[in-house]
């Protein structure tokens, strides 16, 4: 009878510390998760930003020829 206890005891023990394992394992991937939005949002808006930029900079100037258009 106490074997079972205690073999029933471990096998809490261990689904405890599972579920902690789960619980830790889930806000690091939340915080991940908003650090990769946060890193995404910020490279669209700084790639978009260098295209922009360029685009300006090209106004005015000849315009940039395809090279792929074998005429």
């Amino acid at each position: 009878m106490i074997r079972k206890l205690a073999n029933f005891l471990d096998t809490q023990k261990s689904l405890l510390a599972l579920s902690r394992e789960v619980q830790a394992l889930r806000r690091e991937n939340e915080k991940l998760q908003a650090q990769n939005d946060s890193m995404r949002a910020g490279m669209r808006r700084c790639v978009t930003c260098e295209y922009r930029l360029d685009v300006k900079e090209r106004q005015g100037k000849a315009p940039v020829l395809d090279t792929h258009d074998k005429r």
